[in-house]
């Protein structure tokens, strides 16, 4: 289990490149299903791949935000600590 002190930090700036990049995957995603013809999107093994890929773009989030959260509330721990 990760402790305070071997955990990997995660800095402002990587959690917004993150996000950036899963707000783009949901951008390309939502253009794909708009453009897709009728009948591929009728299919059900397409929509479960596009609607799995969501699913993974939405968990990478709650987790990314997740560890942004643990930390910032570590930091204002320890440092009204002092």
């Amino acid at each position: 289990m990760p402790t305070m002190t071997n955990r990997p930090r995660l800095t402002s700036a990587q959690f917004l490149g993150a996000h950036r990049r899963a707000l783009e995957t949901i951008s390309d995603l939502y253009a794909a299903v708009e453009e897709m013809p009728i009948l591929a999107a009728s299919d059900p093994s397409t929509m479960k791949q596009f609607f799995d890929e969501l699913a993974d773009v939405q968990a990478t989030a709650a987790k990314l935000a997740q560890h942004f959260r643990t930390q910032v509330c570590a930091e204002e721990k320890n440092s009204n600590s002092f």
